[in-house]
Parts: structure tokens; sequence; C-alpha cells
């Protein structure tokens, strides 16, 4: 958890620090025209891995020729992929009605062949928990890639700089992890050997390529019928309100799988482990997201400036959804930990249609109704998806709720004092109205949650105590 969260703390304060420079300097269009670019591509991302990865930490037994067979595959689907997306660049093109999308999705098609030769060795190092190698890698990625996109971006690339971003980004992080396995493939293949790792992935692909499809079918939407612009404010607002789930939630979720994985055989243990990731992402992501909704409005002026203006009503919006992923991203863990991909793919293939059409409603009403309608659709699903994997490990609605409920009142009470606190202080610089209810914001979460959560506070500080004597 130290290692992955260190690291994450610096990948995403270089990431934030390079999208707001990199906003500076381009207009929304030009995220929006990488948007649509990405839509395409991202699909052949997830059939270059087609879940091979995590098939290498769930597996008990990784002898013979497993790891060069998982290997090759990777890299004849990788080559294979990167051929079929440089064919369809300019159908993606043509769908759109942009030409300048072509030579984009050309070039993006690169990133599949690097992703491919990636897989194997980034699921070594997260099977045998080499969490600070991860970082090491994931920092330099993204630091190169971020120093290149704004080097480019200032001398007038355009678009070119976002292009360049994950290339390199992606290329950094392949040299690195490759030098910390020191494991290369051998001139053997067995499909035999790998056919159990084969069934676990090729069901985890079938729950990632249609999970991707309806959580991407929104900038298909918006860039197909409302056009860059719109999609460019959008598609930021989304990366705004993933900003707390990548900060906590996904670094606990990569410690969790491989953790729960080694003890999928003690249920008990399980649920606790699960319970507690858990607690401290609700503890964590509630305030961060119910600050958002309040904020909102000062957040966009101040950090992005009057032309994004049209963000501040979709944060309102996807904060609320943002709190409620927070937690939803933790069930993928207990698929994969249990080996119950099959089961992960039927819940998705109900899920995906209705996210779609909550979606598509609210085109009508422009990008405010498109997450509007992702967010009513988000909610009504969220307890079928949760009650289907809490079942596989025999957790009670009742035990998640208290993990969750007490976090919630704190945040609450916060954003009460915020609204209070709001209408003495509206006549002040945006600025300095933001600074305020940030600090104030802060203070009563942390105050309510000890009159109101202090058994989870002292759990988390007992926790950290233990940390600080084992090292």
């Amino acid at each position: 958890m130290i290692w992955t969260g260190a690291g994450q703390i610096l990948r995403q304060v270089i990431q934030v620090g390079s999208q707001l420079v990199l906003a500076r300097l381009l207009a929304p269009d030009v995220f929006g025209l990488l948007g649509m670019a990405l839509v395409f591509v991202g699909i052949g991302q997830l059939l270059a891995d087609f879940g091979i990865g995590s098939a290498i930490v769930q597996s008990r037994d990784l002898g013979g020729k497993v790891l060069s067979t998982c290997f090759w595959l990777n890299l004849s689907v990788g080559v294979v992929l990167t051929i079929v997306v440089l064919a369809a660049a300019p159908l993606v093109g043509a769908f759109y009605g942009r030409t300048d999308l072509t030579p984009l999705v050309a070039v993006l098609s690169l990133n599949l062949l690097l992703s491919a030769l990636q897989t194997v060795p980034t699921g070594l190092l997260y099977r045998d928990m080499r969490f600070a190698d991860i970082a090491r890698a994931q920092v330099l990625g993204t630091l190169g890639a971020a120093a290149v996109a704004i080097s480019m971006a200032s001398t007038g690339f355009g678009v070119w700089a976002l292009v360049a971003q994950p290339l390199f980004g992606t290329s950094i992080m392949l040299f690195v992890m490759w030098r910390a396995t020191g494991w290369l493939p051998k001139l053997e293949f067995c499909y035999g050997e790998a056919r159990p790792l084969m069934r676990f992935s090729l069901a985890l692909l079938g729950t990632n390529l249609v999970g991707y499809g309806h959580r991407n079918v929104d900038g298909l939407l918006i860039g197909r019928f409302l056009g860059a612009g719109p999609l460019g404010v959008y598609s930021m607002a989304i990366q705004i309100m993933l900003f707390p789930l990548q900060q906590v939630s996904s670094v606990i979720v990569r410690v969790l799988f491989p953790m729960l994985a080694q003890v999928q055989d003690d249920v008990p243990r399980l649920r606790s482990a699960y319970l507690k990731a858990v607690a401290t992402i609700v503890f964590i992501t509630f305030p961060l997201m119910g600050g958002l909704f309040v904020l909102a409005d000062d957040f966009v002026r101040v950090v992005f400036g009057p032309s994004w203006a049209e963000m501040a009503p979709i944060l309102k919006v996807l904060s609320w959804v943002g709190m409620m992923q927070s937690v939803g991203t933790t069930m993928g863990s207990i698929y994969l930990a249990v080996g119950r991909t099959d089961i992960a793919l039927r819940v998705t293939l109900v899920v995906a249609p209705v996210l779609i059409v909550g979606l598509a409603a609210g085109l009508p009403w422009g990008i405010q109704g498109v997450a509007i309608g992702y967010a009513l659709a988000s909610f009504s699903l969220f307890y079928y998806t949760a009650l289907t994997a809490y079942r596989l490990i025999g957790l009670r609605l009742v035990d998640f709720h208290a993990v969750i409920v007490r976090p919630g009142l704190a945040m609450l009470v916060m954003l009460a004092v915020l609204q209070v606190a709001g209408t003495f202080v509206s006549a002040w610089p945006p600025t300095l109205r933001l600074g305020a209810g940030v600090a104030l914001g802060g203070v009563a979460y942390l105050l309510a949650s000890l009159l109101i959560n202090r058994a989870q506070i002292d759990e988390l500080l007992g926790i950290l105590r233990s940390l600080r004597r084992r090292n």
C-alpha cells in the first residue's frame, strides 16, 4: 500500500499538473479529437492484453513453458491488432466526419504493440507483489510522457502532443519493467500447458470488452452527435471525477487483488480484508467527491479558466457517481481472486445495455443530459452488481453498509457546513472562496468523523503505527 500509494500520488501530481498546463495550451476541441481516436484504439488495447496479465497473478502454477507461451500469444495478438487498427484508421475518420483523425489513430495503434510486450512482465511483478518496481516504472513513464507532451504543446504541435504522451509513457514503463523482472521468453510454445490460464483470461477479456464498451460509449455518442468541443469538456470532467478513484480506489484495488488471490481459500480472512479496503476507500473518497460537488463552480473557474465553464454542472452530477464507483471498483477483485471471471462477464452483459440506454436517453439535453442519464443508470445497477459479487464470499449487505454509513454521515455534515458558509462568502473572489472552502471542508469532515466515526479512525491509525513499527 505504501509503495503503490506513493507511486500513485506522484503519478497523479504529474498527470494533473501536466493536464492543467496542457488545458491552458490547447483548446477543448483538441482534447475532444484525441478522445474520439482513443475510443477505438482503447478496444485494441484490451484485446492486446486479453486478460492474461490477471491470469498470471491468479494462477498458482506457472511452471514449464507457460510464461513463454503467454508471451508469444500476446505478441502475436499485438502485431495483428496493430495492423487491423492501422487499416481501420480511415474508417474511424469517416465515422466522425473528421479526416484529421485518420493519422492520429494510425500512430496511436503502435501503442497496442508496446502494450502486448508489457503484459507478461507486468503480471509477474504483480504476482510477486513487487510494488516498488511497479511504482518506479509507472512514475518514470508518467514523468517522461508529461515532459514530452508539454514540450510539444508549447512549440505548436497541437493534438500531436497528446498523441505522443501515451506512446512515450508506455515505452518507458516497458523498458523499466523488463529490467526489473530479469525474465526473458524462450523460443518455446505449448498451448496445452497455458490452457487453464486461457480459460480464465478469455472470460476476463469478454468482461473487459463489454465493460469498456459501456464506459466509453458516452465519448462515442458525444463525439458523433454533439462534436469535439462538448466531448473535450465532458472528457475532462470524467478525468476530474476519476482523480480520487485513481488516487485511492485503484491503489487499494491493485494491492487487494494479489492479496486476496493468496488467501482465496480462507474466506473469512478474505471478507475481512475486503471490508477494510472498502472502509479505507470511502473514508477518503466520500469527502473528496462531496467537496467537488459543492465547490465545482469555483474550482473550474480558478483552475481551468472561463473557456471551461460548461464543465461545472457536469462535475456536480459526476461527483455522486464517483462516490459510488469508488466502492464499485473493488468488486472486480472478488471475481478475480476466486477465479469466477465467468460470473463477472454475465454481470457486465446485464449492466452494459442499461448504461448505454441511460447515456443515449440524455443526448437531447447535451452533455449535462448524458451525465445525468449515466448517473441514474449507474445508481440503478449498483446493488445488483454488489449482491452478485458479495454472494461469492458470503458477505452480507448489512456488513457492507456498516462500513460506509459513518463516513457518509460525516460527509453530509461537511456538505451542510460548506453550503451554509457559502452564503457568507459569496462576494469573495473565486480563488479565495475556493481556498476557504477546501480548508473549511477538511476541518468539518475531520471533526465530524471524530464524533461519528471514531472507531474507524482509530483502526486506520493503528494500521499506520503497526507499519511504522515493522519498518
